[in-house]
This record gives structure tokens, C-alpha cells and sequence, in this order.
């Protein structure tokens, strides 16, 4: 190598930091204009600076780094739909756990139900076999109240009951009596009367002399003075037998004999005579304590024996 070859020979180092052509003219450097004044090594110096800059991005790279619009929407609606899955999985839950303990209440519930209607039916089987005694105790008692009505009527069979005797501090029930056997022509001797004697009234505010009550010796002694009444009665319809018959001074007031009934068929003789004027019925009458009722001369008669038989008079 030569002395001018190794004075200019340059490392690699060295060389790589020269420029390899004047700069002058870069983008970054304003066009090389002589200065009017100033010194020239300041300018020299200003000239030989070179501003690098720095590397654009291309389209291409500034598209690559943002997300597609596309994939936005895909992963929005992805997320979306894992939420409501989630969600959706949550409320299930939820609801198949409720409908668990709906179900266990509702079994609950049932096996209740079922216990109870089994209650009940028992309950009711008790109350149908009571509701069976009860009926057969009713129509027992029913039966014996019968029975002691007809024994109560049977011992007042001899009896007769007077009504309408007006009243007086001083009179002689026994005097009265013998004088009616004497008006209706059936005298009444002195072992025919066994006893008599005025009976408390059914209805206080009555203004009706209380009745009188004749015990005789007989049934059929009874039978021949109400039959001996009956028979006066009709004999004489305009004057029947009154007070004034008796030898009772005063206003003449009217006088009746009949059988001496139990209050039972007293009320219930009542009520058969209010039916009857109703209906128009001719005949209602009392034989050996038990009440009839006949609509005319021809029909027949029907017999009274409690309230439910009323139904039968039309």
C-alpha cells in the first residue's frame, strides 16, 4: 500500500460513521443558503448536522393493531352470552330449588290432607252411628212419652171437667154437682162422686172462673153423664146447660162437661178446633181421651193423635 492510500485508509468503525454523500438536502434540513453574515466554521458546523427521523408506521401496521370490528362484535356477543348463561344458569338454580322445597311442602301438605280425610272419615263414621242411636233414642223416648201421655189420660178416665161454674168464696162443689145430675136427669149419688175440686189455670190472665175437676167411680159412670149432657143439650138447643141450671144466681153464663184431658190433648183438641173452623169441618169430639175430627155427615173421621195429623183436615 502506498503513503497516500494508508493516509487516507479509514477502519471500518470510522468509515461507517462518515456520511457517504453531503446531506445538505435532507428532508429534515432546510436548502443550503449562503449566510449574508455570521461565521463561517458556526455555519460549517450547522450544515454538517444530520436530523434523523423517525420510521413511519405503514397502513398496513396501523390497521394490524386494532381489533377488527368483526371480532369486537364476536367477542361483545360472546361475553353476552356467557353472562346471560350464567345468569340464566343462576335463576334455574334458584327456581329448581324452590320448586324442590314446593315439592316437599306440597308433599308435606299432602300426607296432612291424607291424615286429616282419614280424620274426618273416622269422625264421620262416629257421628253417623251416633246420629243412629240418637234417632232410635228419639223414637224412644218418643215411644215412652206416648206411653206415659195414654197412662196419664187412662188415670183421668173416670173424670169429668167442668168449665164455666162461676166462682164464690162460699160455694159447695159437691151441692153443685149433685144438682146438675139432677138438671140433666142423671142424679149422682153419693158413692158416684169420689171427689171434686177447682184445678189451677193453663193461662193466669184469664178472666174464665178456673175448671172444675169431678173424679167419679167409674169410667163408664163418666160415660153416662157426659152421654146425659149431650142428650140435654139437644134436647133443649136454646136453653143448653148453663149456670142457671145449677142454681148459681147472677148472670146466666154457659156450662160444659167434658172427658178430663192431659194439657198435651187439651192443646192439641185446641188446635184440631182452630183447624177445623179453618177448613170448615163440622165434628170435632173426644172419645175415651182421643180427638176426632169429621169434615161432614158422610165422610170419615179422622183420627187427631199429634200436631203432624192437623195436616190431614183440608
Amino acid at each position: 500500500m502506498d503513503q497516500e492510500r494508508k493516509n487516507n485508509w479509514r477502519c471500518q468503525e470510522c468509515s461507517s460513521k462518515q456520511p457517504k454523500s453531503d446531506n445538505t438536502n435532507t428532508p429534515v434540513r432546510t436548502t443550503y443558503r449562503p449566510m449574508v453574515s455570521g461565521d463561517d466554521t458556526n455555519v460549517e458546523e450547522e450544515s454538517n448536522i444530520t436530523v434523523r427521523t423517525k420510521k413511519q408506521r405503514s397502513k398496513s401496521d396501523t390497521n394490524d393493531s386494532y381489533i377488527k370490528e368483526d371480532s369486537l362484535r364476536s367477542i361483545i356477543k360472546q361475553e353476552i352470552t356467557d353472562t346471560i348463561k350464567q345468569l340464566v344458569s343462576e335463576h334455574l338454580t334458584n327456581i329448581a330449588s324452590q320448586v324442590t322445597g314446593f315439592h316437599e311442602s306440597l308433599a308435606f301438605f299432602s300426607k296432612k290432607y291424607d291424615e286429616l280425610m282419614q280424620t274426618v272419615k273416622e269422625r264421620n263414621e262416629v257421628i253417623q252411628s251416633l246420629i243412629q242411636k240418637n234417632d232410635n233414642l228419639s223414637s224412644q223416648v218418643r215411644s215412652l212419652t206416648e206411653r206415659i201421655e195414654q197412662i196419664e189420660q187412662n188415670m183421668r178416665a173416670p173424670n169429668v171437667e167442668i168449665n164455666g161454674i162461676p166462682e164464690h168464696k162460699s160455694e159447695n162443689l159437691l151441692k153443685t154437682i149433685e144438682q146438675l145430675g139432677f138438671a140433666i136427669e142423671n142424679p149422682l149419688g153419693d158413692n158416684d162422686v169420689l171427689h171434686v175440686s177447682r184445678i189451677a189455670k193453663l193461662n193466669k190472665e184469664s178472666d174464665r172462673p178456673r175448671s172444675v175437676i169431678v173424679k167419679l167411680r167409674s169410667q163408664r159412670r163418666r160415660d153416662e153423664l157426659l152421654a146425659a149432657v149431650t142428650k140435654f143439650n139437644k134436647k133443649n138447643p136454646d136453653n143448653k146447660l148453663n149456670s142457671e141450671h145449677l142454681g148459681i144466681g147472677g148472670r146466666r153464663v154457659p156450662v160444659y162437661v167434658s172427658e178430663h184431658l192431659t194439657p198435651k190433648n187439651k192443646h192439641l183438641h185446641a188446635a184440631a178446633r182452630k183447624k177445623a173452623k179453618e177448613t170448615g169441618a163440622k165434628f170435632v169430639w173426644v172419645r175415651d181421651g182421643r180427638i176426632f175430627v169429621r169434615k161432614h155427615e158422610q165422610s170419615h173421621a179422622i183420627y187427631i193423635k199429634h200436631e203432624e195429623s192437623l195436616k190431614l183436615i183440608v
